[in-house]
């Protein structure tokens, strides 16, 4: 584990593992996590050892706000995060780039795709959540809770799986880095699963991420008793046979 400090002076640890095989020694695998989670349990995990397995790269870290960071997790937004993984794929990876992310971090893999055609050769996203803090505001907060967050500058917001805390930073910053109300300029292949009891986001919008792209290389893997979390040991055979898919099709 290394310790790196970013451009926006937050510091936070990560992993790279360099690939080992000749045949496809050109491809890291870059982890994204999601919103107050890490880079280090059992999904990170399984997507690391098929990396080991296959050859591949990979490389893992924590958000800043989050893991070591996390007593800034007030202080950052959309905005820093995608700073994070851009500079991540400008200047610390080497080679072509499979972006995996789990909700944010599927977010902020696509938004990686979008803003690095040229490094960015497939997306796998796990339950990734485009918009959500957007969907929060428009669909889900009562005027009262908006209102909080307006004059209080966040809201301590509880669902089934989590309890959160959204900032007004964090939601500005969300609708400033919207991608469903247009086209997603994608073309790689892109592969979403996402689990139909998930408590934190609607099962619908790996469709709604799907019809967005442009790329007509798309597919959705819906798994009808699977949460938001994807961590059980079913759901990560689907995510290692996703990886495998990707691989076949980057590797000829």
């Amino acid at each position: 584990m290394i310790t790196h400090q970013f451009l926006g002076q937050f510091t936070t640890n990560f992993e790279y593992i360099k690939a080992k095989s000749s045949e496809i020694n050109s491809f890291t695998v870059l982890y994204t996590h999601g919103l107050y989670s890490d880079p280090w349990g059992r999904k990170p995990d399984a997507v690391r050892d098929w990396c080991v397995k296959n050859g591949m790269g990979f490389f893992r870290y924590e958000l800043v706000g989050h893991g070591s960071d996390a007593g800034n997790y007030e202080n950052v937004d959309v905005n820093l995060w995608k700073a994070q993984i851009l500079e991540i794929i400008d200047t610390i990876i080497e080679g072509d780039i499979v972006v995996v992310g789990s909700s944010l971090g599927g977010w902020l893999s696509l938004i990686a795709a979008e803003a690095r055609p040229e490094r960015v050769k497939a997306v796998l996203g796990l339950a990734a959540a485009p918009d959500f803090t957007v969907d929060l505001e428009d669909k889900y907060l009562t005027p009262e809770q908006n209102k909080t967050i307006q004059e209080q500058g966040k809201l301590e917001f509880t669902n089934d799986d989590f309890t959160y805390v959204f900032t007004k930073k964090l939601m500005d910053s969300g609708r400033e880095n919207q991608m469903l109300n247009r086209t997603i300029n994608i073309t790689c292949p892109v592969q979403l699963i996402q689990g139909q009891k998930d408590a934190s986001l609607d099962w619908r919008k790996a469709l709604q991420i799907s019809q967005a792209i442009q790329g007509n290389n798309v597919m959705v893997k819906l798994l009808k008793y699977s949460n938001h979390r994807l961590g059980e040991d079913s759901d990560l055979e689907v995510i290692t046979r996703s990886l495998d898919a990707l691989k076949e099709q980057l590797v000829k």
